[in-house]
């Protein structure tokens, strides 16, 4: 978890770095693109996925660039959900990405002698690593109609995070980008090619170590001015030439050992006028906006106390020059901010917290801002594209048809498959099926979403939550919005417990739907639908709870999984509690899933986090730490089958599976029971636990994070993290 109060990660990361690894980003996402590109097209005889939505609310996205003579034209990346376009200004988004290639993206830049030569690098820089780094930068010729693989991480040693990617106007052939590495393994820093990608070179004067590269700028002299986090007194802004010289300018700036990440942006009109927007290296706060007037030489402080409210700006920081007014400046934090004169005086030109309505209103945390000209102002931000015709007096968010919401859970009501929602990055918890229209969705908690439940006889009658144990019930059965819902969290929880779990996991009883269990590093639970919680177990291996079931057949069974793999059951409503039923085949990964067969009592189906190798001869116990693996190595299983209510195990998932992150088992609710598991690169099927069948199809290459089987419906949904939400009638 992510208890560091000096962490720069956002505490909704911690829910991805619990799945994708045992180490945090041991996985390597090439292989997932690899595993793409071997897959065979979709047999046509199986049924066809269909997106859901939201089409009204999307997700985070990370990078946007314009048509340089057509402001209407924009090209948007998505955290984990590929490259998008519009031709009408973001009133109408279509994805435009291959489903071979890594859908995390981190910057876009477009050729200004052809603009429908456009540039892609993979891997979010955003300092939120609830999704996988890239594999290299991409190109298309045709505006984003196809995309081949331009240069590949590996193969040229490039970052594989990367947050800034611009082209030299002087010289065509020369391509920049900056990244950043939360891996030891991969490289970080400013890379040059001189040759259109066909070769780099890394810019070693500021450190032949990994360094930081948030931000550059490209002065028509031929310096470039880059922003590096170099861990100490060296960070700031750095001017130089490529493959020359370069050095750290000091006038007027911070000192180093406090600043963190830096933007910075250069006036195109007066490219001598540089703005920098400077985060504090230990806390989230900005130490403030600077401005040269010569180049980067000497600087000035013209921010003020105006930021004195803002925050994270590890994660949301980005600033923008007007084209045709270099003291025209735009800044994008927790929201958008505006100087017309240079720095002398601001303005907070958006509010994330005002009514969604309201003309006021912007989706929090920009990491993107775009002055294509005139009045127009694009941001890009955790909730999609924001749009203003006005420089900043008024926000229209522009997320139609952008389905990118990055969900953890998902529910359907059992009483009304047409009712489903789930908790969401950023995007809080939603629900469909109570608006007007097909495929939008109605946010009805606010904040990071995390789980929810619904009554089995009542789809009015719903338990919802929000990131850190935060729980709320549906009170109204007209009425949705955010009104309408009462927390109920317990409350004998201590904060510190509440930050055990970000994304805690819920389960209502099938049988009495006023039981609530919820898992913190031990078992709560209510008998009276929140009114009052008692906590039904001590910590069961000092770690997160990351699994509940409650098999709708065996009254008073409980089961829990956690982090460390273990597995735990009770079979008096949590009176008491067995130890660890994990056993030597189960190794020591997050349990994502402990799902009990429909009709077989004795049947449970785990499924696990993480990728690689295993030691069998390694004893349990040293597994759960860091050790490293030496001798009797063989490959990870995900998926595993107890036939004796969980006294022993065995893997079932065969070879031809992937091995990634599996998140999700369901079980079909009539016969033949078919076995439905969901990973990092789709759904699976099984009807006998033996034989597999691949029945992704149409989905798109997105973390599948969870999946629900209707009963009346005979449907499958799915929840990904990155594409919203997925049906399939079976």
């Amino acid at each position: 978890m992510v208890n560091d109060e000096f962490s720069t990660f956002k505490r909704h990361s911690a829910w991805f770095s619990q799945r994708a690894s045992q180490t945090l980003h041991d996985a390597h996402a090439g292989h997932l693109e690899d595993f793409w590109k071997r897959r065979a097209s979709w047999d046509s005889k199986l049924p066809r996925w269909k997106c859901a939505g939201p089409f009204n609310i999307a997700g985070r996205v990370t990078t946007l660039i314009a048509h340089p003579h057509d402001p209407k034209r924009l090209w948007a990346g998505a955290a984990a959900g590929g490259v998008w376009r519009t031709a009408d200004g973001g009133a109408s988004w279509h994805s435009c990405w291959p489903n071979w290639a890594s859908p995390n993206i981190g910057a876009l830049a477009g050729d200004p002698a052809d603009p429908d030569r456009i540039y892609c690098a993979t891997g979010e820089a955003n300092l939120s690593p609830d999704c996988y780094p890239g594999t290299g930068l991409y190109f298309s010729r045709d505006g984003g109609a196809n995309w081949e693989l331009l240069a590949a991480a590996d193969t040229h040693n490039l970052p594989r995070r990367i947050g800034v990617l611009l082209l030299s106007n002087l010289t065509p052939s020369m391509l920049y980008v900056g990244g950043l590495t939360l891996s030891e393994q991969h490289p970080a820093g400013l890379y040059v090619s001189p040759d259109a990608a066909r070769t780099w070179r890394r810019e070693n004067a500021p450190s032949s170590s990994n360094y930081s590269c948030h931000s550059l700028a490209v002065h028509p002299a031929g310096f470039l001015l880059a922003g590096l986090d170099l861990g100490g007194a060296q960070t700031g802004i750095w001017r130089g030439v490529a493959g020359g010289t370069w050095k750290q300018l000091h006038g007027g700036l911070p000192d180093g050992d406090r600043a963190g990440r830096i933007s910075l942006a250069m006036a195109p009109s007066r490219p001598d006028t540089v703005y920098a927007l400077v985060g504090n290296r230990l806390g989230s706060e900005v130490l403030g906006v600077y401005r040269s007037s010569d180049g980067g030489e000497r600087w000035q402080e013209v921010g003020g106390a105006h930021f004195s409210a803002e925050g994270q700006s590890c994660y949301n920081n980005t600033i923008a020059v007007h084209p045709d007014d270099p003291d025209s400046v735009v800044c994008g934090l927790y929201d958008i901010h505006i100087t017309r004169n240079g720095g002398a005086a601001w303005q907070r030109a958006s509010h994330w917290d005002a009514d969604e309505d309201s003309p006021q209103y912007a989706h929090s945390d920009q990491h993107a801002i775009l002055l294509p000209g005139g009045n127009l102002i694009y941001a890009a931000n955790d909730g999609g594209v924001a749009a203003s015709h006005d420089l900043g007096a008024t926000w229209s968010m522009r997320p139609r048809g952008m389905a990118t919401t990055m969900f953890y859970d998902i529910d359907v009501a059992p009483a009304n498959g047409k009712i489903f929602g789930g908790g969401s990055q950023d995007n809080g918890v939603m629900m469909a099926g109570v608006t007007a229209t097909e495929g939008d969705f109605l946010r009805v908690l606010g904040g990071d979403g995390a789980w929810t439940v619904f009554d089995p006889e009542d789809e009015h009658h719903v338990i919802g939550s929000r990131s850190d144990i935060h729980i709320f019930r549906h009170t109204a059965p007209q009425h949705w919005g955010e009104d309408f819902w009462e927390e109920i969290s317990p409350k004998g929880m201590k904060q510190d417990e509440h930050h055990q779990n970000a994304i805690a996991v819920l389960a209502i009883d099938p049988a009495h739907p006023r039981t609530l269990w919820v898992g913190s590093g031990r078992m709560w639970r209510t008998t009276r639908e929140g009114l009052e919680w008692q906590p039904v177990s001590k910590e069961f291996d000092g770690s997160a709870i990351t699994a509940i079931e409650l098999p709708p057949h065996s009254p008073g069974q409980v089961w829990a999984g956690t982090r460390n793999g273990g597995i735990f059951r009770s079979l008096d409503d949590g009176e008491t509690w067995s130890g660890d039923l994990s056993g030597p085949e189960i190794p020591a990964r997050v349990i994502t899933r402990i799902e009990s067969h429909p009709r077989k009592a004795s049947r449970f189906v785990v499924t696990i986090g993480g990728t690689g190798i295993v030691s069998r001869a390694m004893p349990r116990a040293r597994r759960h730490g860091a050790a490293p693996i030496t001798s009797g190595e063989e490959d990870i299983a995900h998926v595993f089958l107890s036939e004796d209510c969980g006294l022993s195990w065995r893997p079932i998932d065969t070879p031809e599976m992937p091995d990634v992150a599996y998140h999700a088992a369901v079980f079909e609710t009539h016969e033949p029971y078919r076995l439905f598991v969901a990973n990092d690169c789709g759904v699976w099927m099984t009807p006998d636990f033996a034989a597999w069948t691949d029945v992704s199809t149409s989905l798109p290459n997105v973390i599948i994070s969870d999946l629900v089987y209707h009963h009346r419906d005979r449907t499958l949904t799915a929840a990904t993290h990155g594409r919203g939400i997925w049906r399939v009638i079976l």
